[in-house]
């Protein structure tokens, strides 16, 4: 939900005082105004059907217990709804030059990131971590610590040259790929720390009828607040290597976040 959206109450108003002049309290009814400054985060429309599948597996196999890293993933994953929504999470050890002296080496660092009214990637909001926080108690072995963290956001866009066969349309052709690749950069298929392979992006390419030839294929890192992307810069060129683009070290998520502006693509000549 937007910031500023909610603007009106939806029950009566009472006051503890009820020797109150009915012209005052009508006076004071009317001048009541309400608002939300800040937009919602941590919702979400409902997990889809493979993620349903996924964490349905997950969740048997780890027996209402968190002994592995994998369980305390599962375990945040399906964090009932009623506390908030985590988007995409991963989980890591501590890295072992910021633990502190005596400090024990059962630390995990849970990175977690929500979505925002629009379905975008967002930073958790501090209510949500402390639901996180609150609820894994329940289900946290006793010498375990848990650290939650914000995963960091790497909005791309994707610009690809294509070479078609004889006799095809242009705009046909062309609104074939966006269309595929469009799915497959969707949010939901993507999760913190996974690569972009580039082969595969050629190959759902060179499967769309009446393209010849994947001439070129470049992912461009999409930064700036002001323009509605992540504050955070990213090195495309110097993360790839044998064709495949590796997130940073700290665990981030690559996200195409305007599927219908930053997919762009262009028939070029033999």
């Amino acid at each position: 939900m937007p910031s500023n959206d909610l603007t009106q109450l939806t029950s009566t108003t009472r006051f503890l005082n009820s020797n109150l002049d009915p012209n005052t309290a009508n006076s004071i009814f009317a001048s009541l105004a309400v608002t939300n400054p800040e937009a919602a985060s941590g919702g979400g429309s409902g997990d889809t059907e493979e993620e349903i599948r996924q964490n349905s597996s997950a969740n048997f196999a780890s027996q209402q217990r968190t002994v592995t890293q994998d369980d305390y993933l599962v375990r945040t994953l399906a964090m009932p709804a009623k506390y908030g929504t985590v988007a995409k999470a991963y989980i890591e050890p501590t890295k072992a030059q910021t633990i502190s002296a005596g400090e024990s080496n059962s630390i995990l660092d849970l990175y977690v990131l929500s979505n925002d009214s629009n379905g975008y990637l967002t930073t958790a909001s501090p209510a949500l971590k402390q639901n996180i926080i609150t609820y894994l108690s329940q289900y946290r072995m006793v010498n375990d610590s848990i650290n939650i963290k914000d995963g960091f956001i790497i909005n791309i866009g994707v610009n690809f040259e294509i070479i078609l066969l004889p006799n095809y349309n242009n705009n046909q052709v062309l609104t074939a790929c966006i269309l595929a690749l469009q799915d497959y950069f969707k949010v939901s298929n993507w999760q913190i720390n996974q690569p972009i392979i580039l082969r595969n992006v050629y190959i759902i390419l060179d499967r769309i009828e009446g393209v010849q030839t994947v001439k070129t294929v470049d992912i461009v890192n999409k930064v700036g607040v002001n323009l509605g992307y992540s504050p955070y810069a990213y090195d495309i060129t110097g993360a790839t290597a044998n064709n495949v683009i590796y997130p940073s070290l700290d665990p981030s998520i690559f996200e195409v976040k305007y599927l219908d502006t930053d997919i762009q693509g262009k028939v070029v000549p033999l």
